[in-house]
């Protein structure tokens, strides 16, 4: 059926530990910010929503509840493409795939569209973002893991504390 990749021990290559890891720690920041904030940010703009639809709140829910299903449904397509085409390539196409789905969410004309361009094409695109960072941030820290992932957590209650409060 489908084949496996095993890890068959070091391949010799050790874990930098800081220098270029600081600037993906940085990246990892705003990538984790962003999927976890952006869903969470959407119902500022329930009431808009419904008046401008002419749907209920339920209907307007729909859009978090389908984002962050392509966000964590999406997971194992993630690794499929990660271990297949490699962090960079995956979280490129993420980036297009979430501006695009924002861009063509701001012509939308019914909330179908809505649906389809945040929840479905967002959606994937913050999660071809989201899990390949995690794995790059453990490519880039050994010793120092902890200390980076604890970073990564605490900006992460930050930039939701942010974009609850500002938006």
């Amino acid at each position: 059926m489908g084949g496996v990749a095993l890890d068959d021990g070091s391949t010799g290559v050790k874990a930098p530990d800081g220098g270029w890891g600081w600037a993906v720690l940085f990246g990892c920041f705003i990538i984790t910010g962003f999927s976890y904030a952006f869903p969470k940010a959407v119902s500022v703009f329930f009431k808009e929503l419904i008046r401008e639809f002419d749907v209920g709140y339920s209907d307007t829910a729909w859009i978090s509840s389908i984002l962050l299903a392509m966000l964590y449904g999406t997971g194992p397509l993630c690794s499929i493409l990660v271990n297949r085409f490699g962090c960079r390539p995956v979280m490129l196409v993420g980036g297009l795939f979430a501006s695009l789905g924002m861009v063509l969410a701001s012509f939308a004309t019914s909330i179908i569209h809505i649906y389809l361009c945040t929840g479905v094409i967002t959606g994937l695109g913050l999660a071809l973002n989201f899990q390949p960072s995690l794995i790059m941030l453990n490519r880039y820290f050994s010793e120092k893991r902890p200390l980076a992932n604890v970073f990564t957590f605490l900006f992460k209650l930050k930039m939701i504390s942010y974009m609850s409060f500002h938006m």
